[in-house]
């Protein structure tokens, strides 16, 4: 599968199930991350807060939704790849779109035993620019934030 495999469009309402097929394991398979909430919190949170509070796009491959970014205009709250699709260059689109709707530079968080991520987000200019125990999230697993500074 190459890059122009993967075609993105809005998210509706009806791609919750499809979302949280891709949103629920790519977050189970994240290294050192424990898992706290179960597949029915997760629907929840894409119904509930996801839709509602960012603007989402959904990455279809091979027929199905394979990948998912939700964002502000300054944060990129959420991106996913269900593992199944992984290093077939989802992640990649769905940063690149979202930068390019958001010229004026974005802010992330993401666990720092993600290393597959944080390699993704500083090959394209994103910088660490804060370190934390992760005290402050959820899962109480240490984090990052990265800032891209744009294109403006």
């Amino acid at each position: 599968m190459s890059m122009s495999d993967v075609t993105l469009r809005p998210a509706t309402k009806d791609d919750v199930a499809a979302i949280a097929s891709v949103y629920t394991p790519a977050r189970a398979a994240m290294p050192g991350v424990p898992v706290i909430h179960t597949a029915e919190e997760d629907l929840w949170f894409i119904t509930h807060k996801m839709l509602p509070e960012c603007t989402v796009v959904v990455a279809k491959a091979d027929g199905i939704i394979a990948g998912v970014a939700a964002y502000t205009d300054t944060w990129l709250e959420q991106l996913y790849v269900d593992p199944a699709h992984h290093r077939k260059g989802i992640g990649l689109t769905l940063l690149e779109h979202v930068m390019h709707k958001c010229p004026g530079g974005l802010e992330l968080w993401v666990f720092q035993s993600n290393a597959p991520a944080r390699r993704l987000y500083e090959s394209r200019g994103f910088r660490c620019v804060e370190l934390t125990d992760g005290q402050s999230n959820e899962e109480k697993c240490p984090d990052a934030r990265y800032s891209w500074p744009g294109n403006l």
